[in-house]
């Protein structure tokens, strides 16, 4: 992690002198370099719509910015929504506004110098499932018999979407887990992933935008063609949000095996790397 210190100063140095806030102590936040091909392609070759095994990377940005989507510069709708990585929100409920403002990131329509910043990434907290999906940084699905596997890169865990059941009845949605509990199943050509129980500590993106321990995800996995994978999130969640709302669709590129992206790295999110950033670097900055 120490290439990662070096070059976080670099890129905070730059920052100041442009007065450009950007995000704190998290190079696995960004777009990793060489990984990914935006190029016209030829067609892709014959593929199996139900094997989503292999390494994929997210393509563009999806949802960054608010132009085009009626957000004021703070990144509220005019119907009482707000503007996520995601896409457009539905209208927010009082309590979801109240988490809005609380939630104060480094990143985003309302980010704030990172040292005053509430994101508990800066003391090395785990992402949690939807802010992972949203890292341009690979992940890996596994097909087993009784499950798929999704191993993420960033912060180097993993995720168990059970596919030989139903969701208990014992699952209780107050114990939260940063990435759920997630069963799953095959809707024609498309994986429907069901998770409940997700620890409401954990973001909705990079900018603070909120959920609850009422949340219910409906994540949605396609294969376009052999190296192209669709992403959709339903997000369900009456504490935050007045009604379910659908989120901009997310591409995923498969990563070839020998390529440059085509094994995962060591990225382990260690607190006494994190504290060390935010000693030598973070909090000096921000306070000036």
């Amino acid at each position: 992690m120490r290439n990662r210190l070096m070059g976080s100063i670099a890129v905070l140095t730059l920052a100041v002198i442009v007065f450009s806030w950007i995000p704190f102590a998290h190079a696995g936040q960004g777009a990793r370099g060489g990984r990914g091909n935006a190029a016209a392609e030829p067609p892709s070759p014959p593929h199996d719509p139900h094997d989503l095994s292999g390494l994929w990377l997210g393509q563009g940005g999806g949802g960054r910015g608010n132009a085009n989507s009626g957000a004021d510069p703070k990144g509220f709708l005019k119907d009482g929504g707000i503007q996520t990585q995601w896409g457009p929100s539905s209208p927010l409920t009082p309590e979801g506004l109240k988490a809005v403002n609380a939630n104060l990131s480094g990143k985003g329509p309302r980010a704030v110098p990172p040292v005053y910043s509430t994101d508990l990434l800066g003391d090395a907290n785990p992402p949690g499932l939807i802010r992972a999906l949203v890292y341009n940084r690979p992940f890996q699905l596994v097909n087993t018999p009784d499950k798929i596997v999704q191993l993420f890169e960033w912060t180097r865990v993993w995720r168990e979407i059970w596919t030989d059941r139903k969701m208990p009845d014992n699952v209780d949605p107050d114990w939260g887990r940063w990435y759920g509990y997630s069963v799953g199943k095959w809707e024609g050509d498309t994986f429907v992933v069901d998770t409940v129980g997700i620890d409401a500590r954990g973001w909705l993106d990079e900018w603070g935008d909120p959920i609850s321990d009422q949340l219910r995800l409906t994540e949605r996995w396609r294969r376009l063609d052999r190296d192209h994978l669709e992403l959709v999130l339903n997000i369900n969640d009456p504490g935050t949000y007045t009604k379910p709302w659908t989120t901009n669709p997310r591409i995923f590129r498969l990563q070839p095996k020998g390529s440059a992206g085509g094994e995962m790295l060591e990225v382990i999110f260690a607190p006494v790397d994190e504290r060390d950033f935010n000693q030598k670097i973070r909090d000096p900055a921000g306070k000036k």
